[in-house]
């Protein structure tokens, strides 16, 4: 019997999927509620064995009307033992239930590679077996494995509670007190956030208290921190005088307090959080996680303590996880125990070593694989595969899986392309390729939601999405070793010159296309960016790219960003300068210079200059053309010197200049020269002129973008709110940007000439890009 899973956000969503893919007659095995849904396990009447519908005994009446058997619970008393035998009955049902849950899990494991290698990988990290069972089985079928990784990635980080923002927390007359076992570092954590507290209030609106008697040099330790920040520490011996301490402070002093480390198993527990309860004041009770322990040592101390009767706990705090390995196991734990994270520790200096992440930071730290991790607990792919083999039923799952693809897809391949159909293997072929690919995986992504009839975007969401536009982006350079991302900062006027939008384009430094997490619109009557932010007032072009300079920086930790962009003055340079951001702009060849001990113009060095050949150039930039010429039909020479701004009453500012020229290689005519101011901040590692020299020329790519931005906009659908704009512009960008890799990347090469057959092209022109590649998100929906 082939049991299938199906979740909907209600019964009927879920009842609906069962329909459509077991039809009418489907027999339901059951019908629960999980998180987020209901979940409904399912099979086909036909798989069911003869023997077992001869098994089921016949009924032995009909049953009563819905009148008759109301009238029957209140007239007939249960028989003696009833209650014996119902609990019985459900403890049979439970049993059942959870093993159809462990075949239907069973089942999706051995039917899902991907799901096997990200299960074992996030295991590896840390992460229960129990939050990853009930995690992947809504992981949606047909994902790569770098799109199920992303998927996994998101659904931490929406699951993941954390505090909404510091000022939340600190509010006038907050009782805060750090609980958990003994070594987890609670008074450490303590004098950290009492120093935050000084710093918003002050020390004369603070106040610490320690319950610690028991460990030797405990609340001398906390004295002394109270000193260095001239906070009274009081300690307390008993509730009486807790609760005498408490209500002796002003309403608008902070009262944070230090507790015995008790261990999960001690009684004493619950005598600290009666304790607690009995101040006289509401207490905020914060559970110290240490990050080094064992998952099954931090599961066992959320239980303890948020069974031990007192006050719920608020939330948590992560320790030492400057000595974790993973962190999986405290996220799962917050996760699990719904403890939002306020602040993570992650280190021993006070007041330092205290951050406060958002949930997305948390889960790329612990996604992240560290060089000294040895995966010596954890199951590796040889231990699964293992564990998943079943004489044969892989095999026999896959056959029938391809019986069908072989039925429906080709009918539906056939009817799409032009000329000889376009087989299955290739079309997933060209799948395959879109999800390895970041900019078409992503602009998938935006095409599917905005298509999507049953969600509707809110304001904040393309803030959100932006934001992991960046993540992917720089986890997919990290995964390589790349330290560096370009962006590629361009204006494009929309249709009916009424509008401007200036998007910021993430490339590798190598030229290839990977996201747009920011824009900028700016209209006659307002201007707006990205994460939301509207006003009448519209900024000038130094401080719109300004800004975009410092959003950008601030959500690319751990790499650096090199912004490209064109045009600006000896002001905006001067200024741009000054902040702490990597550029190089593009520059007229008549700006006024001072280059050793005179004057001059890029012009003019251009005849006084060397120039050497860029080596290499298809290695550099993995691109097919540059400027409209074939990669191999161009070649590349670059110059560069050292050069100074100089204004009247301030000090030069020196700037690195390079000058680039484009040689056509059979008759060597100059088809353009250009030339770039370079700034890069003191320690940052240089970047070789012949590589700056190919960054100018993918900033000429920008143009052919800005053409495929207004078809991308006429085949999205339109905006029904504000939200849904901001959404609109994000995934215009990302489309755009996708539509010119599809040209461009030699690794599209197969996409492009399938793309041909179904548009009935022989070769694909820039022109005929976004209609590509909104064949191809098609098929790759249909693939699904």
């Amino acid at each position: 019997m082939n049991i299938s899973r199906f979740f909907g956000s209600t019964s009927r969503e879920a009842m609906r999927q069962v329909r459509i893919a077991l039809g009418p007659d489907a027999l339901i095995v059951s019908n629960r509620r999980v998180n987020g849904g209901v979940e409904i396990l399912a099979t086909d009447a036909t798989s069911v064995p003869e023997s077992a519908i001869r098994d089921v005994p016949a009924p032995a009446a009909p049953a009563p009307a819905p009148n008759q058997a109301a009238g029957m619970r209140q007239e007939m008393a249960p028989p003696p033992g009833a209650d014996n035998v119902m609990g019985a009955i459900g403890a049979l049902r439970g049993a059942l239930e959870g093993r159809m849950d462990d075949l239907v899990w069973s089942h999706q494991m051995r039917r899902s590679p991907v799901a096997v290698n990200l299960f074992q990988s996030l295991l590896a990290q840390g992460f229960s077996t129990a939050l990853l069972r009930a995690m992947l089985k809504r992981l949606p079928d047909s994902l790569s494995a770098r799109a199920a990784l992303q998927w996994a990635r998101t659904e931490l980080e929406t699951h993941l509670p954390v505090l909404r923002s510091e000022e939340s927390l600190w509010q006038p007359g907050l009782a805060l007190a750090l609980v958990g076992p003994t070594g987890v570092g609670k008074t450490t954590t303590l004098a950290k956030l009492a120093a935050r507290a000084v710093r918003r209030f002050g020390p004369e609106r603070v106040v610490l208290l320690t319950t610690d008697t028991y460990r030797i040099g405990a609340h001398e330790q906390l004295k002394i921190y109270g000193d260095l920040m001239r906070v009274p520490v009081h300690i307390v011996q008993d509730v009486q005088q807790l609760r005498s301490l408490v209500l002796g402070v002003r309403p608008d002093q902070l009262i944070l307090i230090d507790n015995v480390g008790i261990s999960q198993r001690d009684r004493y527990v619950r005598e600290q959080a009666a304790l607690l309860a009995g101040a006289g004041r509401r207490v905020q009770r914060l559970l110290v996680l240490n990050a080094a322990s064992q998952g099954d040592t931090l599961d066992e101390v959320a239980r303890s303590y948020t069974q031990d009767g007192g006050t719920p706990l608020s939330g948590c705090i992560v320790s030492k996880v400057d000595e974790a390995i993973k962190l999986g196991a405290p996220l799962d734990t917050a996760i699990r125990f719904k403890l939002p994270i306020h602040y993570v520790s992650t280190g021993q200096k006070v007041p330092e070593d205290l951050r406060f992440m958002s949930a997305a930071e948390l889960v790329d730290s612990a996604l992240q694989v560290r060089e000294s991790q040895r995966p010596l607990y954890s199951p590796t792919q040889g231990d699964l595969a293992a564990l998943l083999q079943s004489d044969g039923q892989i095999a026999q799952e896959q056959e029938l899986e391809q019986e069908r693809r072989a039925r429906v897809l080709p009918r539906l391949l056939a009817a799409a392309s032009v000329g000889a159909p376009v087989s299955v293997e290739q079309a997933r072929r060209a799948a395959a390729v879109l999800d390895e690919r970041l900019a078409c995986a992503e602009a998938y992504d935006f095409w599917r939601d905005l298509h999507a009839q049953d969600t509707q975007p809110e304001l904040g969401d393309a803030a959100q999405r932006g934001a992991a536009l960046m993540r992917a982006a720089r986890q997919e350079m990290t995964d390589v070793d790349v330290k560096r991302l370009l962006v590629i900062h361009a204006d494009h006027v929309l249709a009916g010159g009424q509008e401007q939008l200036s998007l910021s384009y993430l490339f590798s430094p190598q030229g290839q296309a990977l996201s747009v997490p920011y824009y900028q619109r700016q209209s006659p009557a307002d201007w707006s960016d990205a994460r939301g932010v509207r006003t009448l007032q519209r900024p000038s072009p130094a401080q719109a790219l300004s800004q975009a300079m410092e959003v950008l920086n601030s959500q690319a930790d751990p790499v650096s960003l090199l912004h490209i962009f064109e045009g600006g003055s000896p002001t905006m340079w001067r200024q741009w300068a000054a902040m702490p951001a990597d550029w190089l702009a593009l520059i007229p060849g008549a700006t006024s210079l001072w280059h050793k001990d005179g004057q001059t113009t890029p012009n003019a060095l251009c005849k006084q200059l060397s120039f050497h050949a860029v080596p290499d150039l298809p290695a550099r930039l993995h691109m097919e053309s540059l400027g409209r010429l074939r990669l191999g039909e161009i070649a590349l020479w670059h110059a560069h010197t050292r050069v100074h701004l100089r204004q009247r009453n301030a000090a030069p500012v020196p700037f690195d200049l390079v000058l680039l020229r484009t040689v056509r290689r059979h008759d060597g005519k100059v088809l353009k020269t250009r030339f770039a101011l370079v700034h890069m901040r003191d320690g940052v590692e240089p970047i070789a002129p012949a590589s700056l020299a190919c960054y100018m020329m993918l900033r000429a790519e920008a143009q052919d973008m800005a053409r495929l931005l207004a078809p991308v906009l006429q085949v999205l659908p339109p905006a029904a709110s504000a939200a849904d704009e901001e959404l609109r512009l994000l995934a215009a960008g990302q489309m755009s940007l996708a539509a010119w890799d599809l040209l461009q990347a030699p690794e599209n090469m197969g996409v492009r000439q399938l793309a041909g057959r179904l548009l009935g092209k022989g070769a694909l022109k820039t022109a005929q890009s976004v209609d590509a590649l909104v064949k191809m998100l098609v098929l790759k929906e249909a693939m699904s």
